[in-house]
């Protein structure tokens, strides 16, 4: 990597020759300061490295100020009007990414280039995440392949159109959603309860609520950013400015009008960051918890460091298991976040041979633990109910 950014800083009087020269002693002392200069009550200041220099912005700017002082000068604000960053990367067009004016790749490097940044940029750790975002944008996080059963199939039903003529389901109200009717509501809950039953022999999981959303404050904390996927931003809940009006617009009318709203959270809790909130500051002890939501069995676990890799591997094989005790030609794909495991286990499904997500699983170890202070690591998973319904009856067609 290499990296070179400008900075100017605006002191509280004019400077002299005599000043400037004993301030540019002290500058070259500095790890990665390059050149300097000065006009009037403005240093003008090029850094360059091997390295992100966001952080070293602040340090220079508190050792100048002690120095300063002596000449009766202070630092009133500082500007960092240029930053250029570039690291290796294969790919070659432009990325467009929020606060770089231009990110632009040539096949051996990428460059971002940032213009006049703001303070909160180089406080947040921006630079480097900015570094990571282009790299996932362009390249392609490959799964590996864990596992794969070993499976005759005898079947190629379609289940979509099964749960139509078995009538389990209705089709076509909301787009990309199934409506399930009681034939079908039975068997997908007889298939839960048969899940949670090997989950409270196994785990001793216990049931818990989670809101059905996660409110912005707890996304906001920004050491869990690194963390959060994208689909979790794909359902905001919204809140009318002026609820009444909304209301009284609709009765008259019938129609609900165009209206000013303010976001109060996303409509996500596969991660339950709200039971992290909840836990924060406190010691979890060997937990393992589950929460519905509406076609979806969520988990969340919580074990000791010494103890947490003899849990994953039970838990691992647990579901290994339970697909199997199914009758389904499955498979176990992981790829990795922020150096973190993510499992998939997708059954193969022989009418259009493709395979199904039916449940995955995060082992996030300390990713959510330590930003809400909370003593032991953690993991949590979702069983996709219908797609594992769905699978079930593409096997045996009942």
């Amino acid at each position: 990597m290499n990296a070179q950014l400008e900075l100017i800083i605006k002191l509280s009087k004019e400077l002299d020759e005599r000043i400037f020269l004993e301030t540019l002693n002290k500058l070259k002392k500095i790890n990665f300061f390059i050149k300097g200069d000065f006009s009037a009550n403005r240093l003008y200041i090029t850094l360059s490295g091997d390295r992100e220099l966001s952080k070293i912005v602040f340090k220079i700017i508190e050792e100048l100020g002690d120095f300063l002082r002596r000449y009766n000068l202070g630092v009133r604000d500082f500007y960092v009007p240029s930053y250029e960053i570039s690291f290796p990367c294969g790919f070659v067009g432009k990325v467009k990414i929020p606060v770089a004016k231009a990110v632009v790749c040539n096949g051996e490097i990428c460059r971002l280039v940032f213009r006049d940044l703001e303070k909160e940029f180089l406080k947040n750790n921006i630079a480097e995440r900015s570094i990571s975002l282009v790299k996932n944008k362009v390249s392609k996080k490959e799964e590996k392949l864990v596992f794969e059963n070993n499976l005759e199939i005898k079947t190629e039903k379609d289940p979509v159109q099964e749960i139509v003529k078995q009538r389990f389901a209705k089709k076509g109200i909301i787009k990309g959603e199934n409506i399930y009717l009681p034939k079908g509501s039975k068997k997908i809950s007889a298939l839960r309860e048969k899940i949670l039953i090997e989950l409270k022999k196994e785990f001793k999981a216990e049931e818990i609520f989670v809101p059905l959303f996660t409110p912005l404050n707890i996304l906001e904390k920004n050491d869990v950013v690194e963390l959060i996927p994208k689909e979790i931003f794909s359902k905001y809940v919204t809140k009318p400015v002026n609820l009444k009006q909304v209301y009284e617009f609709y009765y008259l009318t019938g129609k609900v009008p165009r209206a000013e709203t303010k976001n109060i959270g996303l409509l996500y809790n596969e991660i339950p960051l709200t039971l992290y909130k909840a836990l924060e500051s406190t010691t979890t002890d060997k937990q393992f918890f589950y929460y519905l939501d509406y076609l979806k069995l969520n988990f969340v676990f919580f074990d000791n460091p010494e103890n947490y890799n003899n849990t994953k591997d039970k838990i691992v094989e647990f579901f290994k298991n339970l697909v199997e005790g199914f009758g389904l030609k499955y498979r176990v794909v992981m790829k990795e976040i922020d150096g973190k495991e993510f499992l998939k286990f997708e059954s193969y499904q022989p009418f259009n041979k493709k395979w199904m997500g039916c449940i995955e699983i995060f082992f996030s170890e300390e990713g959510y633990t330590k930003p809400f202070k909370i003593k032991g690591k953690s993991g949590q998973g979702t069983i996709n109910l219908e797609n594992l319904f769905l699978s079930i009856l593409s096997y045996k067609g009942e």
